[in-house]
């Protein structure tokens, strides 16, 4: 075998990777707007006279700059210096007890020349001594009705930024929170196992199998794939503009939400066009609404850097929800217009803002939050739809909708209803009209580019929910069989990425989203219970697709949706152990106050409760947990 290449740049040698060797820069550097090194210089002529480069030489040590103690980094250091840098987090002690709620830091404090917004608090309460979660009054009052929003007493002019000049950066890559008292939960199957049924499934033990994945970590290979820079040429005005300067306002907004689509959306080459179309469509339409645009574009940058939003961001983040409940309630309060075009547009409009800010709290802020938003939505997105109001709404029509808001609102929805057994918002149609499921087939439409789920499989989990409603625990076999065999017919090619791992994974999220469906189908319409051949064969193999795949962001993030119904639907301790192993190893999942976090914390609480009641769980328990644990 001839021996590795030695002629790449310093920097491709250092990251590992291979280097095209154009000078005087190698392409691949500046295609990922890294700074190349350089190459080697030519040594002497070998043997059979041929020039090679001299080896690369150690990778020079960087000199750390002193800091000050009340900078933002000063946090980070306290916290590392606490712990070795490659310390496992089972060496961690961990004061969660069981279903911990999260913790109430506070509203987080800006500096004295800016403004602060604060954040009221209407999460569900635990009480550690009891078995199950006391709900509390809400601190925001509680929810009665779509028109009311509840932040109206804020203003959403309180704080208003613009793309960051040179001196300020409200992005700053440097800032982090202080998470010394926020650290991973951690736990021991192993011990839970050797306790029998009478064990608790805590979130606190001695060991901890894989440690939370970070952004950072696969940040250097996200930047390097080929399909993540196509997606930064398409959605970006290339060369980068100073976003300073009015005009480069929209390039600065473009170029927040590639960052934003690279990290967090299934297929960011998919996505690229309806997210460009769209915001280039409301900047454009409505000069009014850039501030909130831009407010927008930061929250949106800061989420492409890491989902954990900062504080600044997470008051940022109220102030846009404030806005959007006082849009939805200006558009509610509102007489409809006698043109249903008319009002179909203006409902469209009112459902922008409401829409974007679903999307970012889904990875900061808890179910009943999203829940929220979400009802307050819900009559808006009626009065958007086409059809009629006095007929039920086309959920292929939906999911296939022109407007991203309404696709968004559809899909949603249904995600909704099944990871935590709530009923869906509308009773929707399911029926196909002509050409629709041709195009949903086609793949390139819909919303299965942002979490993975295949268009096809929304409509199939909005009908299981149809026909439970009309039939109950009478359903006949026919429907079942029906849906067994449209669930089969779904097609999971995946495009073929220049990566094959990213091919791989990609692949083994739709494989998972089929087995996840025949679970649903027989937990939800079935009515079995865990204890059911057809679930457990389909759980089993889930978790061995799962095992077969090295954890990472990629594919876990993408994967963690189908693993509540999974966890939900698991009867062995091994297989729930997986499952609770792999989303332990989410970010999204152990920051207390978020959606994963409330959606572990379910499924502890139905596995703690269905092992003390020694029986095998059934669908209603996860609807139980949910209510329990989220107030959902």
């Amino acid at each position: 075998m001839p021996p590795r290449s030695t002629a790449g740049c310093y920097t491709c040698k250092r990251r590992k990777k291979k280097c095209d060797e154009t000078q005087p820069q190698c392409l691949r550097c500046v295609r990922s707007g890294k700074e190349c090194e350089g190459y080697a210089p030519l040594e002497s002529p070998d043997s059979r006279g041929i020039m090679r480069r001299a080896k690369a030489g150690p990778v020079r040590a960087a000199v750390p700059q002193p800091r000050s103690s009340d900078t933002p980094d000063s946090a980070e250091d306290k916290l590392n210096t606490n712990s070795p840098p490659n310390a496992s987090l089972s060496d961690q002690k961990s004061t969660f007890g069981p279903l911990t709620p999260p913790l109430e830091s506070g509203p987080s404090q800006w500096s004295s020349t800016e403004k602060f917004v604060a954040l009221p608090h209407a999460e569900t309460a635990w009480n550690p001594n009891t078995g199950f979660p006391m709900p509390l009054p809400l601190t925001e009052g509680q929810y009665t009705g779509y028109p009311t929003p509840p932040f109206a007493s804020l203003s959403p002019g309180a704080v208003l930024f613009y793309p960051p000049s040179p001196n300020y950066h409200l992005i700053d890559t440097r800032y982090k929170e202080d998470l010394e008292d926020v650290k991973p939960f951690q736990t021991s199957y192993q011990q839970i196992e050797e306790q029998g049924v009478s064990g608790h499934y805590q979130l606190i033990g001695p060991s901890f199998p894989y440690e939370p994945i970070s952004e950072t970590e696969e940040e250097e290979d996200r930047d390097d794939d080929d399909d993540n820079i196509r997606v930064k040429q398409e959605m970006c005005l290339v060369p980068a503009l100073d976003p300073n300067t009015a005009d480069n306002t929209l390039p600065f907004v473009l170029e927040s939400y590639a960052r934003w689509i690279n990290l967090v959306v299934f297929e960011p080459t998919k996505a690229v066009h309806p997210l460009k179309e769209s915001i280039i469509s409301q900047f454009m339409r409505s000069p009014s609404k850039r501030t909130t645009i831009i407010l927008l574009a930061n929250t949106i940058g800061s989420l492409g850097k890491s989902i954990q939003l900062s504080p600044k961001m997470k008051s940022l983040v109220t102030v846009l929800r404030t806005e959007a409940y006082q849009t939805i309630n200006r558009f509610i309060s509102g007489q409809p217009g006698h043109d249903r075009e008319t009002d179909r547009q203006h409902a469209l409009d009112a459902l922008d803002l409401m829409m974007e800010v679903v999307l970012i709290q889904r990875y900061s802020y808890s179910m009943l939050t999203i829940a929220r938003l979400m009802e307050a939505a819900a009559p808006v997105f009626r009065r958007a739809c086409p059809e009629p109001m006095d007929e039920y709404v086309n959920l292929p029509g939906a999911v296939l909708s022109p407007s991203i808001n309404i696709r968004h609102f559809a899909t949603t929805d249904v995600i909704m209803s099944i990871t935590t057994g709530r009923p869906l918002m509308f009773r929707y149609d399911t029926a196909y009209p002509p050409d629709i499921l041709k195009l949903m087939q086609d793949g390139r439409y819909g919303m299965q580019w942002l979490h993975g789920i295949a268009d096809q499989y929304i409509v199939l989990l909005a009908r299981i929910n149809v026909l439970f409603e009309e039939y109950g625990n009478n359903v006949s076999q026919q429907h079942v069989t029906e849906i067994e065999d449209q669930i089969r017919e779904v097609a999971t090619f995946t495009e073929r990425s220049s990566d094959p791992v990213t091919t791989i994974w990609k692949f083994t999220v739709r494989e998972c989203w089929k087995l996840t469906m025949f679970v649903y189908l027989y937990m939800v319409l079935c009515r079995t219970s865990t204890a059911d051949p057809r679930v457990l064969n389909s759980v089993k193999s889930y978790v061995r697709l799962i095992e077969a795949v090295k954890p990472g962001r990629n594919p876990d993030s993408y994967l963690y949706i189908p693993m509540i119904i999974v966890g939900a639907s698991a009867y062995r301790k091994q297989d729930r152990a997986v499952i609770h192993r792999r989303m332990l190893g989410l970010q999204e999942c152990i920051f207390p106050g978020s959606c994963g976090y409330d959606a572990l914390n379910m499924l502890i609480d139905l596995w703690r409760r269905t092992e003390a009641e020694n029986r095998p769980a059934v669908w209603d328990d996860l609807r139980f947990s949910a209510y329990q644990v989220t107030g959902v």
